[in-house]
């Protein structure tokens, strides 16, 4: 099942991960939501054009925004959310698909669509009160279109592909330990495992079109784009991809 192209479609299974009545953390929202609709590891980080933002964070956002406007969802801080009884309601009427129009329906009184919009459009908010709202803000789908502009070119100095060859025939093992260390809460089973059998490998130089190395590439690029300075930091290496001296207390993170 690919990405949904609505953000709506995620209400339904949102509610339904929901409906233990339990807290859960953002990031077991998003879990669920990619075992539902089978996303892959390119689905779960592509991105939008020239913005840079991720097409799948975005809709999880959006969704999120709506269910707690409507009241369905609360949540005490930004990352820990909890079904309402108004929300349980609707889950347990065991709909496959809840739109814009059930939401408004059986809510709080918030309403998402008005006569200007068309259904299926991402509509605006009515107000925002709160910083938190700030953070689950949509995107805007009447804004006007930005002038066309030439991407800037993307510099091939550094390729994490490379980088995985080079680091081991260095320290590899402390670079592991600092990366897992740093970062084992954001890496999935299949990116651990890889991380494993490409350490036990004895061989100087692995194939570039690899899985494991495609999995890690791909691991290293997109936390490259969330925090480069961060990751080069863990993997002691600069913008090119060279390994840098460090002491024992690790890289200087200033």
């Amino acid at each position: 099942m690919p990405l949904p192209k609505q953000y709506s479609l995620m209400y339904a299974p949102i509610l339904n991960f929901l409906s233990d009545g339990a807290p859960h953390k953002r990031k077991e929202i998003k879990d669920s939501l990619i075992a539902v609709f089978s996303l892959t590891l390119e689905e779960q980080i592509m991105q939008t054009g020239g913005r840079g933002k991720g097409i799948f964070d975005t809709k999880v956002n959006d969704a999120l925004f709506y269910l707690i406007k409507t009241g369905m969802v609360e949540h005490n801080d930004t990352t820990i959310f909890k079904i309402t009884d108004i929300g349980m309601n609707l889950s347990n009427m065991k709909l496959r698909v809840i739109d814009d129009e059930i939401l408004t329906k059986h809510g709080n009184g918030f309403r998402i669509l008005s006569k200007q919009q068309e259904p299926g459009k991402r509509p605006e908010p009515v107000m925002q009160k709160t910083v938190h709202e700030k953070i689950f803000l949509p995107s805007r789908p009447n804004a006007a279109p930005q002038k066309s502009q030439t991407a800037a070119p993307v510099k091939k100095d550094l390729d994490f592909r490379k980088v995985i060859n080079t680091s081991r025939q260095g320290p590899w093992r402390q670079k592991v330990e600092r990366f897992t260390a740093t970062y084992s809460e954001k890496m999935s089973p299949e990116e651990s495992d890889a991380i494993k059998r490409i350490t036990k490998n004895k061989d100087k130089n692995l194939p570039l079109g690899s899985e494991d190395v495609k999995t890690l590439y791909l691991l290293f690029e997109k936390l490259h784009a969330q925090d480069p300075k961060s990751l080069l930091s863990v993997l002691c290496i600069d913008e090119k991809g060279h390994d840098i001296v460090t002491d024992a207390n690790g890289p200087d993170l200033t």
